[in-house]
């Protein structure tokens, strides 16, 4: 890899992944949304957002039987999301596609997976400030897409009775609640991120179901 990127082990060396040295880097945000997703057997999965690869290569090495997709606009993350799933064994395993989850009707079938996770863009452009650097202005705000783009998406994606499971600030969580409830996905399980034992919850985890479109 050039210079501009760093490799970076993880898990005790089990993990290992490249990321560009001055674009988005992944946080803890990531194995906490890797370690809430629970899949089985042959499932599928996509990832949406997926940036370097990290959630879906993670789900990938603890799910040996399943297959992944990850979906990211940056054109250079989906390319070194290939890399890292190379690098980590799991590239027969592992689809990457560069596009806009705007866009996912017209590349993927409907009902295509079983689980969708994705920790999306949290802050709404006009309420925050936007970064110079272009990949972390994406991945923080809602530039390319919104909330209701990502929640859309894995309702067109999920199979009835499909998993969605997602990290996002406290801030969002009734915006989430209520935009994902009017696609008809359904709250099953939910729990809160503490940064420490002092301070209060910052971020939730869910785990949701789609049902059948109400009448």
């Amino acid at each position: 890899m050039k210079n501009d990127y760093t490799l970076t082990n993880f898990l005790n060396g089990k993990v290992r992944f490249y990321q560009k040295s001055d674009g988005f880097r992944f946080g803890t945000d990531s194995f906490l949304l890797a370690d809430f997703a629970s899949l089985r057997g042959s499932e599928i999965f996509a990832d949406l957002g997926t940036g370097c690869g990290v959630i879906a290569i993670l789900l990938l090495t603890k799910y040996p039987g399943t297959k992944g997709i990850g979906i990211d606009i940056v054109k250079e993350n989906s390319k070194i999301a290939v890399k890292n799933a190379k690098l980590n064994g799991v590239s027969e395993r592992f689809l990457s596609i560069n596009a806009n989850v705007r866009e996912i009707f017209s590349f993927l079938k409907p009902e295509r997976v079983e689980v969708v996770v994705m920790n999306p863009p949290f802050m709404e452009v006009d309420k925050g400030k936007i970064s110079k650097v272009p990949e972390r202005a994406i991945a923080r705000q809602e530039i390319t897409a919104t909330l209701e783009d990502f929640i859309k998406a894995s309702r067109y994606l999920l199979k009835n009775k499909g998993r969605l499971f997602v990290l996002l600030p406290l801030q969002r969580f009734v915006d989430f609640v209520v935009l994902s409830r009017s696609y008809s996905i359904e709250p099953k399980r939910l729990r809160f991120v503490y940064p420490s034992f002092e301070r209060t919850q910052s971020c939730f985890l869910q785990k949701q179901s789609k049902t059948a479109e109400r009448d």
